[in-house]
């Protein structure tokens, strides 16, 4: 009896830590549970809004839900800068503002997961902020510090090259509360683990670059890595079935390089390709587009659909991506069933 007791505790307690890692790792949570599928579908039947919204969009935190208050909000500037200061919400909407789309993915989706999504964001640059106040000698990095203890880094090149945001607007709302009001910084092609919300401090610093991950179990995780180039399957649903001779309609969207040349899609693994139309995009950078494409089955059975991006880098998705520390990109996939019509 008593190592029966014991042996359930023990499955109790393994049971909790995995639950634990879970938690930390995936910090990007869906707002809407019914397109959360961890076996990968997306269980739609036409795309979804080109510019996700709000409510719909993937919430990245460390766990919980914060509140800052706007009227006693600072940032504080501090580190190797010449002028540190302390910006209220009011001085920052006082900048100058840039508007930014971005499709932004989390670093733990899976190969069709459903943890990505594309908004606009209306910002001031990061960098012209800082250079204002005077860079001092030896700055390099610049460390964005989180009211809930998440920090992360930008150099100064990326912040330059890559025209990093921070954001006080989100499809044309004030951020909020919940997805990082008032300040949340943008980093176009990153995945959403260096897109920090509730920033209250950046500091310039040397050479040092680090970030909350590296102080955890979990350090592995390749948070430098940019978003690589990928697809994934919205539709139809997976395990749907169709008729031997019906037209079957998949659409899905690639992302990932600065720009997407082409999709194709497979049923045979990767012999034979099918082209797909391009069906919307968006004439900027990082940004997501939707494709289209169609295949009539002719025989019956199980019918596996596949497909892969190719961006204008020249840069093709994958079939099989097994490092996915730094973000999986293997070619999605889901199974049909095909039925006698008769």
């Amino acid at each position: 009896m008593i190592n029966e007791v014991l042996r359930q505790i023990r499955i109790f307690l393994w049971c909790c830590g995995i639950l634990l890692w879970a938690f930390l790792i995936s910090s990007c949570e869906h707002n809407n549970p019914e397109n959360m599928n961890p076996g990968g579908s997306h269980h739609l039947t036409e795309f979804p809004p080109f510019i996700t919204p709000i409510e719909e969009y993937v919430r990245v935190n460390i766990g919980g839900n914060h509140t800052i208050e706007g009227d006693s909000y600072r940032l504080k500037i501090s580190g190797l800068v010449y002028h540190p200061a302390e910006f209220s919400l009011k001085q920052l909407q006082d900048l100058k503002m840039t508007e930014k789309t971005v499709t932004v993915e989390c670093i733990g989706n899976n190969n069709n997961g459903t943890l990505l999504g594309t908004v606009t964001w209306k910002g001031f640059s990061i960098y012209n902020l800082l250079d204002s106040l005077g860079i001092a000698y030896g700055a390099a990095v610049v460390k964005y510090h989180c009211f809930d203890g998440y920090f992360t880094y930008n150099t100064l090149e990326e912040l330059q090259n890559r025209e990093v945001l921070g954001a006080l607007y989100m499809n044309g709302e004030t951020i909020p509360q919940n997805y990082g009001f008032p300040l949340r910084i943008v980093f176009p092609g990153y995945y959403g683990v260096r897109q920090p919300g509730w920033v209250v401090e950046i500091e310039l610093l040397g050479n040092e670059i680090f970030d909350y991950w590296s102080q955890t179990q979990f350090e592995k995780w390749n948070t430098d890595s940019s978003m690589t180039i990928d697809s994934k399957i919205f539709f139809p649903a997976k395990h749907d079935t169709f008729i031997i001779g019906e037209n079957i309609k998949i659409g899905g969207a690639a992302y990932g390089s600065r720009r997407i040349s082409s999709v194709d899609i497979t049923v045979d693994n990767g012999k034979t390709w099918i082209p797909a139309i391009i069906k919307q995009s968006m004439d900027e950078d990082y940004v997501w587009v939707f494709w289209e494409a169609n295949y009539t089955p002719i025989s019956s059975g199980q019918l596996t659909i596949k497909s892969r991006a190719i961006g204008t880098d020249g840069r093709v998705q994958p079939q099989n991506d097994y490092y996915y520390l730094d973000g999986t990109n293997s070619w999605p996939s889901i199974t049909l069933f095909v039925r006698d019509g008769s």
